[in-house]
This record gives C-alpha cells, structure tokens and sequence, in this order.
C-alpha cells in the first residue's frame, strides 16, 4: 500500500473514531442526572403507598423531560446538599428540583428555570388559631422557620421589627426547622406557638382530607422557585425553558397545577421565564 492511500485510510479511520466518539458523547446528553427531595409534599415527596417519587415538581420536570426529549435519572439528596450547589458543581446533577428561590445573590453559580410562584404565611394548628386573630399576637411567641431561605427569613425579620420591636413588644422567636413537615410536628408537641411555610404546603391538605391547620393574616411575601442548573450551562438552559414553554402552552401545567390542589397564584404564568426572580 502506498505511503499516500495509507494515510488516508489513516485519516478515515480518525474520522469515523472521532465521529463516533461525538455520537456517544451526544447520546449520553439525553440522560440528565435530576436532583429532588422528598420532604416537601405536594411538591416533592414519595408516595406513602408506593414509595414512588412523586409531587407537582415531579411531574413538571418528567413533563419538561419528555417534551425537549430527555430522560431523568433521578437523583435524591437532602435540601441543605442540593441548596449548596455542590452536586451541580461537581457534576452530580445537572439540574434540582428541590424547593428552591430564585434568588439573584446566587447566580454567580447559578441560574434558575422558573416554574412556579408560592405566597408564604404564618399558621398554626386549627385549635389554637383563636388565639392569633391579630397577627401582633405572634409576638414574643416561638415561630417554626425551615432553615435555608434568606428571602423568607428576611420578610419575617421585616415584619418582626415592624410589628413586635418597634411597637415596645418583645420579638418573635425563630426557631429552625428542617422542612415544613418538621414545622408541624414541632406544633403538635407543643415546642413551638406558629409556623411560616408556603402555601403551597396547605394543598397537601386538601389531597389528603386531613386540614389540621389555619394561615394567619395575608401572606408576607411571595416567591419564585426555580430549578437551578450551572449558570455556565445555557445550552440545557435554554432546552429546558423551550420544553417548559410547551408545557404550558398544551395545557399540562394547568393541568398539574388542578391535579396538585395548587391555587392560580401558584402558576408561572403564560410563558416560562429564566433568572426573573428578585
């Protein structure tokens, strides 16, 4: 064989190695690695029956999945890991699902696929709601906050100096819990007066018949969750809001946001949005 047909048999061969080494590299982006939690029903939880993962974020992003032609592999990890971005970081995941405010001061890092809108309120349990038919009655009383969200804890930090220290009344006190679910079992035992949680969370209640608690006053501040992925990753960024966007424009997430007992003030709106969260 001459020295001209060997190279380029050569130069074949590289190119078919390198064609196929693509075509692998391609395939293997159809899998993403989904982070989720499951102590936040109806968001996010497994079901008590079945042990299957399941919630309306769940079913949001299987929807967004199948729409931009992606599968899950999901992947389960407590709120505080997937809050500290490290499992995007490293390679983990590729995007959450786990709960999380669009929160501009992260977005060094991060950036948020928008999804969804959730009011956050006080509450208590429906025996002692009598007693806090005037929201400054809360003062000086122990307040269950789930750690982790700065914009939640500052709207009540607000209210607290508005309502309690600048009226001569002694502050509420926080006291911090690991989820909602947490929050309310510190109310059943009596360690705490009143809860603040989204309200989102009183849905459950309504799936499940069993409406063990009242909101107290008119929400205090109403935030934007996201799904965070790497800000450098705008590629499955911009995928996933195009799948989001049909989502909502085929009526699935109408849909979902009906299935889940969720109010129209939960929904995102008519178009899917990227980092609008302030």
């Amino acid at each position: 064989m001459t020295s001209n047909k060997l190279q380029g048999l050569l130069a074949l061969t590289l190119a078919a190695a390198l064609s196929a080494g693509t075509a692998l590299a391609q395939d293997a982006k159809t899998t993403i690695n989904v982070g989720t939690i499951t102590t936040y029903p109806p968001l996010e939880f497994k079901d008590p029956q079945t042990g299957e993962l399941t919630g309306f974020n769940h079913d949001v992003m299987e929807a967004i999945a199948a729409k931009a032609g992606l599968t899950i592999n999901w992947v389960e990890a407590a709120w505080a890991e997937q809050a500290s971005f490290a499992p995007l970081k490293v390679g983990r995941m590729d995007v959450a699902t786990g709960v999380m405010v669009d929160n501009p001061e992260k977005r060094a890092d991060v950036s948020y696929l928008d999804f969804m809108n959730d009011p956050y309120t006080f509450y208590t349990t429906n025996q002692r709601a009598g007693e806090f038919t005037n929201l400054t009655a809360l003062c000086g009383k122990r307040v269950a906050m789930t750690r982790g969200s700065s914009t939640t804890g500052a709207a009540v930090e607000r209210w607290n100096e508005e309502n309690c220290v600048k009226a001569g009344k002694p502050p509420l006190e926080q006291q911090a819990a690991n989820s909602t679910p947490d929050q309310q079992l510190m109310l059943k035992q009596g360690r705490v007066d009143a809860g603040f949680t989204a309200k989102s969370s009183f849905a459950q209640a309504k799936l499940t018949g069993v409406d063990e608690y009242t909101a107290l006053g008119e929400p205090l501040v109403t935030v934007m969750y996201g799904f965070p992925f790497l800000a450098t990753n705008t590629e499955l960024g911009d995928k996933l809001k195009a799948a989001l966007d049909e989502v909502i424009a085929d009526g699935t997430y109408g849909k979902l946001i009906e299935k889940w007992k969720l109010t129209e003030d939960s929904s995102i709106g008519t178009t899917a949005t990227i980092n609008a969260g302030k």
